[in-house]
């Protein structure tokens, strides 16, 4: 009888030709949009700090220069991002009162290019009052502890126990009973491509298009019209048609997302931006350091009776959205 299912053939991939003659179409290869300008992010230098004022004057004054936006337009023009947990976190575009992690964007220059964005953005002055940081997620369990968000009054964003059985019973009844702790380091991804958006507005008929390398656009897009103030048919994501790599960590380019877009729309500029390497490396959304204790009850002959297991991840300094995760 002859073979017709493809378990054990080699399959080839239909993409691998047209990548590897650089015929790739990425976010950065997208065609001119027509006027657009280009943005540069002024990032935080410090981990924590209450932001007390801006001087935007010499950026301002710098020729090229479109605009210059800050924490104070993001939070008079948008919404917070909703976040997986009830505690009152607002994570917003940009920092509005006060930084939380190094390289946290506190304001966005747009220009008529790229290096003029990067120069004008050098010019721009935040005045930072430096606040005490812990960056060991059981040391910020500590009453004594700086706390992040006042409005939670400690660092403990969300706590779940799930408990399946008896494992109460399985301990009292153990032979022996194992118990180690675990420690995990935060990692970053590096794909090959880094972040990019593109943002048009047109106040004609109220519509936001995004071309963004995002991935799983659909699971953000309502919540992305919601902090920007628009109706889910007026905000349009088009993914462009190749990606160059992700790990996850391009379902996590929906701030950039709201941010370029909210230039766009203040500044009624077509505005693009794509991130560079160091910035990728600083700011971007990363996996998070965890601590983990487990115990395990058994008997003799190496029967696992139960196991109980209590894990700490430090999400960084907001909780990512639509789960749990280290901005």
């Amino acid at each position: 009888m002859t073979q017709t299912g493809w378990i054990g053939k080699p399959v080839k991939r239909v993409e691998d030709a047209r990548l590897l003659t650089g015929r790739g179409a990425y976010i950065d290869d997208h065609p001119p949009v027509a006027n657009a300008r280009h943005a540069a992010i002024v990032r935080s230098p410090v981990a924590h700090a209450r932001i007390r004022g801006y001087d935007l004057s010499a950026a301002l004054a710098l020729d090229g220069v479109v605009g210059v936006l800050t924490g104070e337009d993001v939070a008079r023009h948008t919404k917070p991002f909703s976040v997986g947990v009830t505690a009152p976190i607002h994570y917003y575009c940009a920092a509005t009162d006060r930084v939380r992690f190094v390289g946290e964007p506190v304001a966005i220059v747009v220009a008529r290019n790229r290096y003029v964005a990067e120069d004008a953005a050098d010019l721009v002055r935040v005045d930072y009052e430096p606040l005490p940081v812990v960056v060991d997620p059981e040391r910020a369990l500590d009453p004594s502890a700086p706390v992040l968000h006042e409005a939670v009054g400690s660092n403990l964003a969300g706590h779940r126990r799930l408990v399946y059985g008896d494992p109460d019973g399985a301990f009292r009844d153990a032979d022996v009973v194992i118990r180690d702790r675990f420690s995990f380091p935060k990692y970053g991804s590096t794909p090959i491509e880094t972040y990019g958006v593109i943002a048009r507005w047109d106040p004609l008929d109220g519509v936001c298009t995004v071309w963004s390398n995002f991935m799983g656009p659909f699971i953000m897009h309502p919540l992305t019209a919601r902090v920007l103030g628009l109706a889910e048919n007026k905000l349009r994501f088009i993914v462009p048609p190749d990606i160059g790599g992700s790990f996850g960590i391009k379902s996590s380019i929906y701030p950039y997302i709201a941010l370029i877009a909210l230039a766009a729309m203040r500044l009624d500029v077509p505005v693009k931006w794509i991130e560079d390497r160091r910035e990728h490396l600083l700011a971007s959304s990363s996996g998070t350091d965890r601590v983990a204790y487990r115990e395990v009850a058994a008997r003799q002959d190496g029967t696992i009776l139960g196991m109980r297991f209590r894990w700490l991840d430090n999400v960084g300094g907001y909780i990512r959205s639509p789960e749990p995760g280290c901005s």
